[in-house]
């Protein structure tokens, strides 16, 4: 199940063409209003930006899926070609990713999503840097 889980977030992360981060209320439903959806702290479709990210979100191999009893610090919604969702992933510090329904996984560098939200997502990092 574990192998499943990490072959396709690297599929589904080989697909994303753009990136919007949201803080801990998560981006909501895109058939909301505009008025009543939670604000973007970033949106990124930089090549170089989703390579990084590709790399900071690498998850550990030997990983156990959790679940744990905390709500994610911050969003990433990732977007395909034609902008539409491919998947949210819930970032839980320090170190962990939400999977919508299938859990929580263990990233293997924490430190890197951290450096991606700094150089590429700043208002994000600040966010949870307070």
């Amino acid at each position: 199940m574990i192998s499943d889980l990490l072959t396709e977030v690297v599929e589904t992360l080989s697909r994303t063409t753009r990136v919007r981060v949201f803080g801990s209320t998560g981006p909501g439903e895109p058939t909301r209003k505009r008025r009543h959806r939670p604000p973007v702290l970033a949106d990124q479709h930089d090549p170089e930006a989703l390579m990084q990210l590709r790399a900071a979100l690498a998850l550990r191999p030997d990983s156990e899926v959790m679940d744990w009893m905390q709500w994610p610090d911050l969003w990433l919604e990732l977007l395909g070609h034609d902008q539409a969702r491919l998947t949210t992933l819930g970032l839980l510090r320090p170190g962990w990713l939400r999977l919508q329904n299938d859990g929580d996984l263990e990233l293997q560098n924490p430190a890197a999503i951290e450096q991606w939200l700094t150089l590429w997502a700043p208002t994000a990092a600040a966010t949870i840097a307070e």
